[in-house]
């Protein structure tokens, strides 16, 4: 009854529950009202559903953190807004960052082409993880395959696969297991 109750008082008065009670269902109406808000802005300009989240889900830690030297000049709203963007711009900040440091080795030719025994130690191991891949359970296997070679998450194969992220992990953790038996000492390559 009380957290309804806090749904109808203002962002101010919320943010002020917040920063002088430490008031938890205040900084929940605070993300409840604001969370697909901020989502979806964070989303217009990434393009990616994860990192559009991580975004968000870092301003209301900062939020939190940062609650007793918060003091938004226009409004919770508009200030919430910006800390997205600002967020997004450090994300491709750090991205264009990354991107510059592979450029730079790619040019100056730090890449050494591997010797024939890495190749072939290489070749090796693929087909002893094809092996072993073959003795997994198929949704196992799937799950495994979608984790680690096609580089989904695990939200992302739990709705493909209509699955729970549980049980995803599960998978992924039994996938492990018998890799660890299968590849023995050699696990550590993968």
């Amino acid at each position: 009854m009380f957290f309804k109750r806090l749904n109808y008082q203002s962002d101010d008065e919320l943010l002020t529950l917040i920063r002088e009670r430490d008031d938890s269902n205040a900084f929940k109406s605070l993300y409840t009202r604001y969370w697909g808000v901020l989502l979806d802005a964070s989303y217009k300009r990434l393009k990616s559903i994860e990192t559009a989240e991580e975004i968000v889900q870092e301003v209301f830690i900062d939020l939190y953190l940062r609650r007793e030297e918060i003091k938004p000049k226009t409004s919770v709203e508009a200030y919430l807004k910006t800390a997205v963007k600002y967020k997004v711009f450090n994300y491709y900040r750090s991205q264009q960052i990354h991107l510059s440091y592979l450029n730079t080795i790619l040019e100056s030719e730090q890449i050494i082409q591997p010797s024939i025994e890495q190749s072939l130690a290489s070749h090796d191991l693929h087909e002893s993880i094809e092996k072993t891949l073959a003795l997994m359970p198929e949704k196992c296997r799937e799950v495994f395959v979608l984790s680690k070679f096609e580089q989904l998450s695990n939200q992302e194969i739990a709705t493909r696969l209509g699955i729970a992220i549980s049980t995803v992990k599960k998978h992924i953790t039994k996938a492990y297991h018998i890799l660890k038996i299968n590849l023995g000492n050699r696990r550590h390559e993968f």
